[in-house]
Order: structure tokens, then sequence, then C-alpha cells
């Protein structure tokens, strides 16, 4: 028996259960089902902030982790992921790297013995800068995780505090050096643009900065004001100037250059990745797949459902103490909105959708059943068709969300077409 599974956060009783599963990993698995694991606690919880995140508090974080031990463990039992491999596993939040090292890697060794986790799978760890250092991302390393994400977001002191950031520039530069010097050669780094105060050469300098580190990957995402969060409150009182839309679209267009020019290649609407290094997770979600997903607000797409556990921690925590599970009831993704849903996906990716291939998986060919919305976009100079594929050009991957919800506004008549024939 494995030293985790002696782990006193693990009873007898879940002990027995995963021995039980492991005979059932020896069978051949042939469908990829990715594995998310929700760590919802942080330092502080900045002001742009709408994730599922809170405080971390000491305590609050050892129940939550029994808890996802326990709901892992119920899930394994299930067996509802039978002829499945798992080629990626990701821990996001919230800032998992408020936990202890220690703890992270017992959680993922619990995951490997518990699900058919390929040897050469991806395991990728959120993390911030000041929440972790040297030691404790050699101890993520040897413990199995191989690609880690540093939510940097800015090289600059002044906007990081804008932000409400805890950490500084030094910081980052810090955490960036002791990843590369623990063993991780699959780094992410994370970079906003558009924010309070910022100007196109201060942006240059973040990406710049960026990709003198080689980075493996790079994520470059727009600053958005979500509802319910100071920054919109703040907004609201004319007391957050941000710069306007013309500004943004120069910035985005500006990291497409310089990342492009530095031989990254654009291959989603806010990813960049050398050759050979697109992230393996977030590949299976864009390209619609199943997947299971552990924690408070974690979601899980298996068989046609999609369910959704507790968001409140405590509530989470209460329900799988009763019986297990937090997860809602299940919810059938019917064929108008499964082909929606791929529609949406695909189109983040630089290359699109292959027609034909979702004609014979959905039965509806885009360019009839869309023709109207597709007609209008591709002479708006915002979507292409072009060798068998639908996809942005680069004036719709500035404004993605405006398009695709020009296409899917075409529901009646995807909807009534009858299944598995062309519309």
């Amino acid at each position: 028996m494995s030293a985790l599974l002696q782990s006193p956060l693990v009873s007898g009783d879940d002990t027995a259960r995963a021995d039980a599963a492991l005979p059932v990993l020896c069978r051949r698995a042939t469908q990829a089902l990715t594995i998310y694991a929700h760590i919802p606690f942080c330092v502080q919880k900045c002001g742009y902030c709408d994730f599922n995140a809170y405080l971390y508090r000491h305590d609050a974080a050892q129940a939550y982790l029994a808890a996802l031990r326990r709901e892992i463990l119920h899930t394994a039992a299930e067996r509802s992921w039978i002829g499945y491999n798992v080629p990626s596993v990701y821990f996001g939040g919230g800032t998992p790297s408020t936990l202890a090292a220690a703890d992270l890697t017992s959680l993922l060794s619990l995951i490997r013995n518990s699900f058919p986790v390929q040897a050469d799978a991806e395991i990728t760890l959120e993390a911030d800068p000041g929440t972790i250092d040297h030691a404790g991302l050699e101890a993520l390393r040897v413990g199995g995780f191989n690609r880690i994400s540093i939510g940097v977001q800015a090289f600059d002191d002044r906007l990081l505090k804008q932000l409400g950031r805890l950490h500084s520039t030094a910081d980052a530069r810090c955490v960036l050096v002791w990843a590369r010097r623990a063993g991780f050669l699959d780094l992410n780094l994370d970079l906003m643009f558009g924010l309070p105060g910022h100007s196109l050469p201060a942006w240059e300098r973040s990406l710049h900065e960026a990709i003198a580190f080689a980075p493996t990957h790079i994520s470059v995402y727009g600053l958005t004001i979500e509802e319910r969060t100071p920054f919109y409150r703040r907004q609201q009182l004319g007391q957050l100037l941000l710069p306007d839309e013309e500004a943004q679209a120069v910035m985005f267009e500006r990291a497409d250059e310089v990342l492009t020019a530095a031989g990254y290649i654009h291959y989603e609407i806010s990813n960049y990745a050398l050759p050979g290094w697109r992230s393996r997770h977030n590949l299976h979600y864009w390209q619609h797949g199943e997947y299971l997903g552990f924690g408070a607000g974690a979601h899980a797409y298996l068989h046609g459902y999609r369910r959704e556990n507790e968001r409140l921690p405590g509530r989470y925590i209460r329900a799988i103490a009763a019986g297990g599970s937090a997860a809602s009831v299940p919810e059938f993704i019917d064929r108008t909105r499964r082909i929606h849903e791929r529609l949406m996906v695909g189109l983040r990716l630089r290359e699109g959708i292959d027609l034909e291939a979702f004609a014979r998986v959905y039965g509806v060919h885009l360019t009839i059943a869309y023709a109207e919305p597709i007609a209008e976009l591709t002479a708006s100079g915002h979507v292409l068709c072009t060798d068998g594929r639908l996809c942005f050009t680069d004036r719709g991957r500035l404004v993605a969300d405006a398009v695709l919800a020009l296409l899917v506004a075409a529901d009646e008549a995807v909807a009534s077409a009858p299944a598995g024939q062309p519309t």
C-alpha cells in the first residue's frame, strides 16, 4: 500500500475503496478524460477576480483537502471512467500554491492511484509569485508535477499595485528562475493587458521581459471587468480608468507581433506556445473533450451529462461528508447545445473547425445551417472559410465573443434539423 493511502486524512474505508479500484486500471483505456482539481484559496483576492476563490485559512484548507480526497475516492469507486485514459491533470484555483507542496503532491498521488493517469501525462499547477519558494517548487517537481503556470500578470510594480497583487516584479523574476532550477521544463507565464493606467510601451516591456525567461507557453489576457467585483463598483463610480477599446486592440495586436517574432505560435485566442508545447489540458477542453472535476464549484462532463459541484467550500465539505458527492443533478447536454458548445470552443483555436469532421460527428453542415451569419461575418472580415475549415480572422479574434454570439443565434435552424442529417 502506498504511503499516501496511509495518510491520516484518508480513512480505512477510503483506503479499501481506492485499493478496490486499482485493478481496473489494467484494462485497456481508449478515450481521453482529463482531470481538474480546484483549490479555492488565495492569500488575497484581487479586485478584478470573479473566480470561486476565498481567503486562505489553515483549518479550512485542511478540512477542504480531506473532503477533496473523499470526493476523488468516491468518484473512483463509481467506475464511470472505465474505458478512458487520463492524459492531463490540472490544479487550478484560487491559488493552489497557497497549500503546502506536501499536500499538493499527496493529492496528486491519490489521483494517480485512483484513475488511469498516463505515465507521461501533463500535470499542471497554477502558482502565484510570493506564495512558493525554491524548496517548494523542487518538492512539487519531485512529487510529479511537470508543468507550472505562473500568474505574473505584469513586470511592473506600479501596475501590480493597481491590480491589487501582493507580489512584486522581483518576486516574479525569482519564482521563474526557481521553477527552471527545480526542473520545470514546461512553464506557462500569464500576462494581462488593458490594466488601469496601462500604456503600450509598458505592455511591450512586459512582453519582452516574459520572452527573456523563455517560457514554453505564454497566456495573454485582456482585463475583463466582472459584476460583483470591487473593480466593477469602482468603474461604476468613475474611479477606474482603463485604456479604451481601440488601445486594447492595439495591445492585443502588438502582443501577437512580438510573440510571433519570438517563435511562439498563436494557437488559441489568448494562448501562445513554442512548437510542441501547447497545453494538452486546455486543448482537450477546446476540442470539447470529456473531463472530471473535483472540488468546490468544479464541473464534470462525461457520457453526455454535465454536473457542477456546490460552489461554497463549507457547503461542499458538508455535502461530501454526507454522501461522498457535492454534485448537482446531472444535466443532459442535448444535440443543439453540443453543436453550439463545439462551435464556440472550436473557433477559439487558430486552425478553427474542420467542417467535414464536424458534419460527420454532429450531422450538421455548418456552412448550410449557419449560412446567413457566416456570409455576414465573412463579408465583414471576421471569419474565413478556407481549405475545408471555418476560422476567425485576426480581426475576428479581437471581438470573438460578439462573433460567436452571432453564430449561435441560428438556434432554430440547427435545432430543427433531424439528428444525423445535414440541414
